[in-house]
């Protein structure tokens, strides 16, 4: 789950797109702010979901400072990759309630949940919708400030209502691999997340500070031989990476089949790793055309690079109960 970075930019598709105006191939950053506390490391990039709009729309990567830690980084490979964040985050990398994890049928901790779900203002289609390159996905929030103007979810036996602050993804550079979490030990080509913060906290920089502060719903994402035409405001805006020029609502991206999930209590799945998340994961997928998938590949990234393989291997259980509700 990448709910890190809500950081602004103007990319654009390939090398061939950038070289008459190469500063905009790169994912743009936030002003440098004061590092966070250790409890709060990705407070301030959260809380900045809501004010988007406010922000001038270019910052020099010199001007911010990533994860909190000026002189730590992180990636996907190499010495910055996933094997190495207990090490470079060890405040929360190194936990023992970490995200993602092979979610099993036939594991002995699985158990029913009978809540259903409230999907309230799913159905709204805002006014604006802002997709972005965060250097690490494609990532769309909406532009409003006002937290009653948003979808919330409650039920499902959450434990509270949560607000909408933004929905990214995480793909593979091929069709074998791309999702965060499995399930009964299969992969996906992608998984879709749709990030809110709990409404008993005043904003979301608050919240990722509590262990009940996140609820994310995971989607996974299998290929079809047709487009998925209820992705194709998100496809056609890869190619601009500012405004959608056909904002929709959040229901589209909902799976036919809210009835059977997982649940359990986890991490953001990327650094800083805060375990704070409730996460949700649909049993049923949506669909994406091999056309629509390879259109996220041709991202880059700061060193103009394709993101690819952006999604970090399973975690261990250790021990957690992860519940679920069965169809009806």
């Amino acid at each position: 789950m990448r709910v890190l970075s809500t950081r602004g930019f103007r990319g654009r598709l390939s090398r061939k797109h950038c070289q008459s105006r190469s500063e905009l191939c790169r994912p743009h950053r936030e002003p440098r702010a004061l590092p966070p506390s250790r409890g709060n490391a990705a407070a301030g990039r959260l809380s900045s979901a809501f004010v988007l709009f406010l922000k001038p729309k270019f910052w020099s990567r010199r001007d911010f400072v990533d994860d909190g830690h000026e002189d730590q980084h992180w990636g996907y490979e190499g010495s910055t990759g996933p094997d190495f964040w207990p090490d470079l985050f060890p405040d929360f990398c190194a936990g023992t309630s970490q995200s993602p994890i092979d979610l099993n049928d036939d594991d002995d901790t699985l158990v029913t949940s009978t809540d259903d779900w409230v999907f309230s203002r799913y159905d709204t289609i805002p006014n604006q919708m802002i997709i972005k390159n965060n250097g690490h996905s494609a990532q769309v929030e909406w532009t409003t400030t006002a937290i009653g103007e948003v979808p919330h979810v409650s039920g499902g036996n959450l434990g509270g209502e949560f607000a909408f602050a933004q929905f990214h993804f995480h793909w593979g550079k091929k069709n074998n691999r791309g999702s965060e979490h499995t399930i009964n030990g299969k992969t996906f080509p992608a998984e879709l997340h749709l990030v809110h913060f709990n409404t008993k906290y005043d904003t979301i920089g608050d919240a990722v500070a509590q262990e009940d502060g996140l609820a994310v719903l995971g989607i996974m994402l299998k290929i079809a031989s047709e487009d998925n035409e209820k992705l194709s405001p998100i496809i056609d805006g890869l190619s601009s990476q500012e405004t959608l020029a056909t904002p929709f609502a959040l229901s589209d991206l909902l799976p036919d089949d809210v009835t059977t999930f997982y649940r359990y209590s986890g991490s953001l799945t990327t650094p800083t790793c805060n375990e704070v998340v409730t996460w949700t994961v649909f049993e049923d997928p949506i669909t994406i055309s091999n056309n629509q998938i390879e259109e996220f590949r041709k991202l880059l990234d700061d060193a103009e690079n394709p993101i690819v393989d952006n999604f970090r291997p399973v975690q261990p259980l250790n021990g957690r109960l992860v519940s679920g509700k069965e169809k009806e």
